[in-house]
């Protein structure tokens, strides 16, 4: 015998609490035993209308915003924090992550097709990708206006990106003017989202790779190499003509600087002679011959002051001035008649 799952129990037997319970079920709805269909009908209608009203509470998160369609129009804009939107098909809400910053990376392939032609005629593998996000108060246009947002960003930043790499050298672009590339592509990729109306903000564009094709790779180093023993050649040149200039400068100005010492020393002893004969000639003109016979004494002084042998006057009965005593009895003959 197969045991009963309602263990061994009839529930039927229980169907006087089974109607206790639709009873305390219809009153807590408003439903009273006894009314009629029509009156319950109204009833659940209302209780429908009320459920349905509290589907249009919503949460939107701090990073989303969006907007609300009436019927397809446009109606107002949804910010982050409880909102209510009238159930649909009344209207409708268009949620998207505005604060999240999007990334796309762009490589260009090896083919011809995908490389990039510089401005001075050479190919380039470019690799570089772009950051970009939702303009926070410009969310309808991203909505309405773009439909597929990482599809158009991909093709203006390939499009800005060749214009920019056309128009300049390979080598700027690799080197020094990585960062200018890198703005002016943002600035007009910018333009361009902006003139489409996309509602999209570029934040960042960055320069990964700038390579030449593989296929060439290796004589692009060579020139590389070239080109940077060119380079160092040439500041060696540089230094070496800034510290020549330098030095040369240094002479010039310790020639000049020498020049002028020795004018002013000129100056300063032209004037001490000024000064000099100024003061002779003051006195000259107290004593004229007691000067003119003292300029002739000092005069004859300097002239024989050197002179080894001395002239005397026959006339003089003795000698004013003797020798020295060691030449005397040095055994010369010279020095001997020296005294005469």
């Amino acid at each position: 015998m197969v045991k009963n799952p309602w263990d061994d129990e009839d529930p039927w037997k229980n169907s006087h609490k089974i109607e206790d319970w639709k009873s305390k079920m219809f009153s807590f709805f408003g439903f009273k035993k006894g009314r009629d269909f029509f009156a319950n009908k109204r009833q659940v209608l209302v209780l429908l209308v009320v459920l349905y009203s509290l589907t249009g509470f919503h949460q939107v998160q701090p990073d989303e915003k969006g907007v609300v369609l009436r019927f397809g129009k446009c109606v107002r804009k949804l910010e982050p924090g409880l909102s209510y939107v009238l159930p649909s098909p009344i209207e409708r809400m268009i949620l998207k992550k505005a604060t999240r910053i999007n990334q796309i990376d762009i490589t260009s392939s090896e083919s011809k097709e995908g490389l990039m032609l510089t401005g001075d005629l050479n190919l380039a593998n470019v690799s570089f990708s772009v950051l970009w996000k939702i303009k926070e108060d410009d969310i309808e246009s991203f909505i309405f206006n773009t439909r597929r947002p990482e599809k158009i960003i991909r093709g203006v930043a390939e499009s800005v990106m060749r214009a920019i790499v056309g128009s300049n050298k390979f080598t700027y672009i690799q080197t020094e003017g990585c960062s200018e590339v890198q703005n002016k592509a943002r600035e007009d990729m910018q333009a361009l989202m902006d003139q489409y109306n996309a509602g999209v903000e570029i934040i960042r564009v960055s320069l990964r790779k700038v390579d030449p094709p593989a296929s060439v790779i290796d004589s692009f180093r060579d020139v590389e190499r070239a080109q940077a023993e060119q380079q160092s050649e040439k500041n060696k040149a540089e230094a070496y003509d800034r510290d020549t200039r330098a030095r040369t400068r240094g002479e010039i100005a310790e020639n000049l600087n020498k020049g002028e010492a020795q004018k002013q020393a000129l100056i300063e002893n032209a004037r001490g002679n000024v000064a000099r004969f100024l003061s002779a000639y003051s006195q000259y003109k107290l004593a004229p011959d007691v000067v003119a016979k003292r300029m002739y004494i000092d005069t004859m002084r300097d002239l024989y002051k050197n002179v080894k042998k001395v002239v005397v006057d026959s006339n003089v009965q003795s000698v004013p001035y003797l020798l020295p005593l060691a030449a005397a009895q040095s055994g010369d003959d010279k020095s001997k008649g020296a005294g005469v």
